[in-house]
């Protein structure tokens, strides 16, 4: 009985964090008028975040939003420091904010900043 307990809470906690991963996140990107108009300006709208290829308009004519994945992480250039992190990232991510983390990818060329998805758009 305790196995079949302590195996069933795992299983939840394993669902839990798929799903936290697999959360998407609206940003708001002004009228869209159509698929090709989404496939223009969600891209850059969503900025360090993934576009999901969503798009849905909330008030006609004024206000759509593009569908996004969570955060990803956004090429900056090489960082040398965390010092460093601390005025790239920020100045580099557009309308997300940054998480805290960085990576180098290729030593001395190039370093990604990580990044939090927007609160949900309203």
């Amino acid at each position: 009985m305790k196995k079949q307990l302590v195996i069933s809470l795992f299983a939840i906690a394993g669902g839990l964090l798929f799903l936290r991963d697999a959360m998407a996140f609206d940003v708001n990107a002004g009228p869209i008028w159509n698929n090709a108009d989404a496939q223009n300006k969600c891209p850059a709208v969503c900025s360090g975040l993934q576009w999901n290829g969503q798009w849905t308009t909330t008030v006609w004519g004024q206000m759509s939003v593009c569908g996004t994945d969570k955060g990803v992480d956004v090429p900056v250039g090489p960082i040398w420091s965390n010092d460093d992190a601390k005025t790239k990232c920020p100045s580099q991510l557009g309308r997300v904010t940054w998480s805290g983390q960085w990576t180098t990818t290729v030593w001395g060329q190039m370093s990604v900043c990580g990044c939090n998805p927007p609160p949900p758009a309203s």
